[in-house]
């Protein structure tokens, strides 16, 4: 793929990501929006929007009292409303600035009255039931409707007949009058017909069913609390107006200003601020790509340092080693970049490092197989050449030497095609649940009757119990005969192996700890010591082991889901674990 195509691939990601901080700003002007109608809600129809967040939002402290939200009870106070919170008898058991004329109990049915206006009450009631911590919530919220108080109170004492309305008496008179408020009568179209004390303007004379409606259900969008009483005989409508509030501006739409000019303005500023960023994503970031991409090719053809600039600097970099602003971006990516230069250079290096140890151990190998090959020509010539008269204790003598390195070959020959059936997967053996405390303490007591490791040199100390682990008996001897081997042959005749067991905490779960006090191992031979390239045993200091034990023994280990741990200290000792939990499954 061509440089060009590579860009506007990024781009086009680019342009996924303004979609999505397009979505991400939406989403925040919409959650915005929707707080702002919740306040307009709240002081247009507390009632209906309030007190369902009342109960939301409720905390019941340990003295059985109630929290309310603080905001929620500023607009309570704004309404000049109460609440009060019932049980299922009907008894208050939490209030709020409740007024002197109103019960604190509600006996059954008259709740009921009271909200659906079959009895008089003084307040306009609204009622809400909620389940919350297991407990149900009967809320009450109580306000008064300053029109409604005052047509229950002069109704009575007013009438109408014959299309005039007869005389109000002083009483009634200074009552409307200190309210500041006034009467129209309307016909059953809606028409006044007549009123009294009507402001000379500002007041319509005509009113359709919308008009009412609206007057009735937000008295704050006006600033006036209507109230209203149908007439029946007379089929007129009685429509008593209350100023509650001369300073609020009159409102038709009270979402006007959320939904048209914000909105508006909102999603202009989105979309200038994406085109801004749009042009400095093309400019800030067309730089720092193409350097990466070139980066890239050079990884290809085998260079593995950033390209510098004119200073002879990384050009991501400043001379203090932190990135160029432009690049902050790409951090990531060019962290990830710099990691993969590191371990290209590191596994170039290991490769030429391993094909020197490739090379040794060839060689290695060639010398272990060489010598006991000499060894075999040179008795099987003095065997054949006819000048020479050997006895029969020689030629068994002879014979015997060449069984042996023959053997020797074998075991090399063996161990050599072992390492690459354990490398390539081919050897799966086939475990089954054996009891592994005994299984060692017999290898173990083997092992002490071999002449070439010495008396006392082992100790075993199992466990109490039988420990049961899933393995592979001919695999395990093998192991333990190698780690045995290597503890004893290769440190001080006065060096003592401990062969310990523990039982893991499942079962199935154990360790086996293989701790010697010897000469012990340098970090870099510990490093190395499972490397099958490391070293070729040389034949003329030991015939015992081909040199590929340990990397046979840790083939084998993995083999049987388990792994080996290695931890040597020089001139303190090694410990060697072999461990079965179940990770390596």
């Amino acid at each position: 793929m061509s440089i060009r195509r590579r860009l506007m691939t990024r781009f086009i990601g680019m342009l996924a990501g303004a979609v999505v901080l397009i979505i991400l700003l939406g989403s925040v002007a919409t959650y915005w929006v929707v707080q702002k109608i919740n306040e307009v809600n709240l002081v247009d129809d507390f009632a209906t929007s309030g007190l369902d967040q009342l109960i939301n939002t409720a905390e019941i402290m340990p003295d059985n009292t109630i929290r309310y939200d603080p905001d929620l009870l500023k607009q309570v106070d704004k309404n000049k409303g109460w609440l009060q919170v019932l049980d299922e008898k009907g008894y208050v058991i939490d209030d709020y600035h409740i007024p002197s004329d109103v019960p604190n109990h509600y006996k059954p049915g008259e709740l009921i009255a009271y909200w659906e206006a079959n009895k008089p009450f003084p307040y306009q009631l609204a009622m809400l039931i909620r389940e919350k911590d297991g407990k149900y919530f009967t809320l009450l919220y109580g306000e008064r409707n300053v029109a409604k108080s005052l047509l229950d109170e002069i109704r009575p004492k007013l009438a109408y007949a014959s299309g005039k309305l007869l005389t109000v008496k002083p009483a009634e008179q200074e009552t409307i009058r200190k309210a500041d408020a006034y009467i129209q009568i309307l016909d059953p179209y809606g028409k006044e017909i007549l009123s009294y004390n009507k402001p000379a303007m500002g007041v319509p004379s005509q009113y359709s069913i919308q008009d009412l409606v609206l007057k009735v259900r937000y008295p704050n969008r006006s600033g006036i609390s209507v109230a209203t009483w149908y007439d029946i005989p007379n089929e007129t409508t009685w429509l008593v107006s209350v100023p509650i509030d001369p300073t609020v501006v009159k409102k038709d739409n009270p979402y006007a200003f959320i939904l048209e000019p914000a909105l508006i303005v909102l999603i202009l500023s989105i979309i200038v601020l994406l085109v801004l960023l749009a042009l400095w994503y093309a400019n800030r970031f067309g730089s720092p790509m193409l350097h990466m991409l070139q980066w890239l090719q050079r990884l290809e053809k085998g260079h593995y340092e950033e390209p510098t600039g004119a200073m002879g600097l990384p050009r991501s970099q400043r001379r203090n080693g932190k990135w160029k602003r432009k690049y902050h971006v790409y951090g990531e990516v060019l962290h990830s970049m710099q990691a993969l230069s590191h371990t290209l250079k590191q596994d170039e290096e290991q490769r030429k490092q391993t094909d020197s140890l490739r090379e040794e151990w060839i060689a290695g190998i060639t010398h272990d197989l060489k010598t006991p090959l000499s060894s075999i020509q040179g008795y099987a010539h003095m065997l054949e050449a006819d000048k020479y008269s050997w006895t029969t204790e020689e030629v068994r003598e002879f014979a015997g030497i060449m069984v042996d390195k023959s053997m020797y070959m074998d075991r090399l020959v063996n161990d050599l095609a072992m390492t690459y059936r354990l490398r390539s997967g081919g050897y799966q053996p086939e475990v089954a649940r054996t009891d592994v405390n005994t299984l060692l303490h017999d290898l173990v007591q083997r092992a002490e009757r071999n002449p070439a490791y010495g008396q006392g040199r082992i100790h075993f100390q199992p466990t109490d119990a039988p420990v049961y682990g899933m393995v592979h008996i001919p695999s395990f001897e093998r192991i333990v005969d190698n780690l045995t081997a290597n503890a004893l042959l290769h440190n001080p005749s006065e060096s003592i192996l401990i062969v310990r067991v523990h039982a893991g905490e499942r079962d199935g779960e154990f360790t086996i700890e293989f701790a010697d006090n010897g000469q012990g191992m340098s970090p870099e031979t510990v490093w190395k010591l499972f490397e099958r390239y490391y070293r070729g045993t040389d034949t003329g200091t030991s015939d015992v082991g081909s040199g590929l034990g340990m990397a046979v023994t840790k083939g084998l280990i993995e083999a049987m889901n388990g792994r080996i741990e290695v931890h040597s200290t020089p001139g303190e000792g090694t410990v060697i674990r072999l461990v079965w939990d179940g990770s390596s499954e």
